[in-house]
């Protein structure tokens, strides 16, 4: 049920209220203006609610609300962009009621009007007043975070330099200190880190916390933890996705097994669970950002889930690298996301350019499901046809869902009777305008349905066959194999069938193989069951797992394989870097999957499948 604009306003008018806690002695008339000033400020009208503040400021200066209304005048007042004005007001709140509740408030925002002022160390530095000494859970970890943020990516040398100078407290101290090792550890500067470090944990009454996180990154530096590298597993191992993300981790096991008995490594997979959610994923993206011993990422594997991590990896300058995500245009979201998944347009891509220079194909027809995936990869197709001057002669759609797509094939079929003609008419006399041909095509279906009545058969009968299509490209769900096929068989549309990776299913498709014989489809992986190199895998995820692997078991072993080969040799790993070693990897072959990363950090990979007679026979 969705709420209209009014009610919404009501329920945040509430909340404020009550967060605001003002005294019950307040009047009736005190009251109704203050609330106004804050439905106001709620709904964006920014300058009724300052006259509305500024009226009891102003006119009611014993009012029990006068707290609430300068620090509401002084939120209006940033809002509005006067950061100046705002930052007045709030010194003069401080001067006026320096023990009042609201002061941890008015704080914090002096220091955003500091941040919007580009005085940042003034900014900084009451941040962390804030979190140092206020009563409030939320509004300490908001000022806290600020202030790292700042510190780690904001303030130059110099700044920092003064900021060290004039922070006194031991909580202050280690804060700075901490954050600014973590930035010159990031930027390869190891020396420097490790005294900043020292420094943090030589802190007179500092903080446990802090204390032990630089013994951590200290341990990390030094190599005192055997050498450890470790790399997050951001997965959904439980909720919707489960099966996939519990099967790409056990891949990603087996890779890392392997790799450290071969190399005398220590790599470690850090599980992080985000249950098929959104907003779990960004929670535990955040604790990964936080923790400097983590090196890189290997996931998620949902488009919209690695589209928003990959916001924050692009932030805290960490790899992320996800197995399954197919997007296009995630890489453009962070400069450190990886994808290890063909994107779908360049599946569309790469397979008209196959087809293309491989068969003579003048004319093509499409039919696929209305979904962004299959308009993407679609659009891309056609684009790449048009770019060699193919014909695209007729395109049809289906929604989701729907099994019977006579229609859809009946309307194809009428273009490509229609083609027909005009192609036998074109070779008799190729000087006839389209016009002509249309008239002389509507005498010809007179003539046609006249003879066809005898019969009984209709013009679109699946007993007349269309030849004029040189290429079908079909692109489906998996699970519409079984219903598209019979019925791409029926309507006799005699051409080379294309599609996409979801055609790849050996059982589906060995049940219709009368139907689709000769088909063609690009696909990100192709798995050979006879190679020596799978069998052996195999016996030994078996004898792990006590189960057969599956495709993606596969993809897990095939990427986290392919992310280790990126490592350096004989070199300290730098997290900041980490997005470099894997771009600049060598193109990898896998057991199921090819991985060649492009300059746009995608995987250029792709393979060509077809299907005859029962086999599935690579192409390339």
């Amino acid at each position: 049920m969705r709420m209209n604009r009014n009610h919404l306003v009501i329920i945040l008018v509430s909340l404020l209220l009550a967060s605001l806690a003002f005294p019950q002695e307040a009047s009736r008339r005190e009251k109704t203006i203050f609330q106004k000033g804050v439905r106001d400020y709620l709904q964006g009208n920014y300058d009724k609610a300052a006259e509305n503040f500024s009226l009891v400021i102003s006119k009611l200066p014993n009012s029990r609300l006068l707290t609430a209304n300068y620090l509401m005048l002084a939120k209006t007042q940033y809002k509005r962009g006067e950061y100046t004005t705002s930052l007045e007001t709030c010194r003069r709140f401080l001067d006026k009621f320096p023990k009042s509740s609201y002061r941890d408030d008015i704080r914090y925002l002096m220091a955003n009007n500091y941040y919007q002022l580009n005085r940042l160390q003034s900014a900084v530095t009451t941040w962390l007043s804030v979190a140092e000494t206020s009563s409030e859970p939320l509004l300490k970890e908001k000022a806290l975070q600020l202030a790292e943020n700042s510190i780690r990516y904001q303030l130059d040398n110099e700044a920092l330099n003064h900021l060290k100078k004039e922070l006194k407290t031991p909580f202050t101290r280690q804060v700075l200190l901490f954050n600014w090792a973590e930035r010159l550890y990031s930027e390869g500067n190891e020396a420097k880190t490790l005294a900043l470090l020292n420094e943090v944990k030589t802190v007179s009454n500092g903080s446990e916390e802090y204390r032990r996180k630089a013994e951590d990154l200290a341990d990390i530096i030094q190599n005192k933890k055997s050498n450890t590298l470790r790399i997050a597993a951001l997965l959904p191992l439980s909720g919707p996705n489960a099966d996939v993300g519990q099967a790409l981790l056990r891949g990603a096991k087996m890779a890392v097994s392997e790799y450290n008995g071969l190399n005398g490594k220590n790599i470690e997979i850090v599980e992080f669970d985000y249950k098929t959610s959104l907003t779990k994923a960004l929670q535990q993206m955040r604790k990964i950002a936080a923790d400097p011993g983590i090196i890189a990422v290997y996931g998620p594997v949902e488009n919209d889930i690695t589209a928003a991590c990959a916001v924050i990896s692009d932030y805290e300058k960490i790899t992320l690298i996800t197995p399954t995500a197919s997007s296009d245009a995630l890489t453009g979201l962070s400069d450190y996301l990886v994808q290890l998944s063909l994107p779908v347009s360049e599946a569309g891509r790469q397979l008209a350019r196959f087809v293309l220079d491989t068969v003579q194909v003048k004319r093509v027809a499409t039919l696929a499901p209305i979904d962004d995936y299959f308009l993407t990869m679609t659009e891309a197709f056609v684009e790449e046809c048009k770019l060699q001057g193919t014909e695209i002669a007729a395109q049809q759609w289906y929604y989701p869902g729907d099994q019977d797509i006579s229609r859809q094939f009946k309307a194809l079929k009428r273009v490509g009777l229609k083609l027909a003609f005009r192609d036998s008419l074109m070779q008799v006399d190729s000087s006839l305008a389209i016009a002509q041909i249309d008239s002389l095509y509507k005498i010809y279906l007179k003539e046609e349905e006249e003879k066809l009545k005898e019969t009984h058969t209709k013009l679109d009968s699946a007993d007349i066959p269309v030849t004029t299509f040189d290429a079908f490209f079909m692109p489906i769900y998996n699970d519409d194999i079984n219903f598209v096929a019979p019925q791409f068989a029926y309507f006799n549309i005699q051409t080379q069938l294309l599609g996409n990776g979801d055609w790849y299913d050996p059982k589906a498709l060995k049940k219709n193989k009368n139907y689709v014989n000769g088909l063609i489809f690009v696909t990100d992986g192709f798995l050979n069951e006879d190679s020596w190199d799978y069998k052996q895998f195999r016996n030994s995820f078996r004898t792990r797992f006590k189960s057969t692997p599956e495709r993606f078991e596969l993809i897990g072993y095939d990427g986290f394989r392919f992310v280790l080969s990126a490592l350096p040799k004989g070199k300290a790993v730098s997290r900041s870097r980490f997005v470099d070693y894997i771009t600049n990897a060598a193109a990898f072959k896998g057991i199921y999957r090819d991985i060649s990363l492009g300059p746009k950090r995608f995987n250029e990979s792709a393979r060509i499948l077809k299907f005859v007679y029962g086999q599935l026979l690579p192409l390339r």
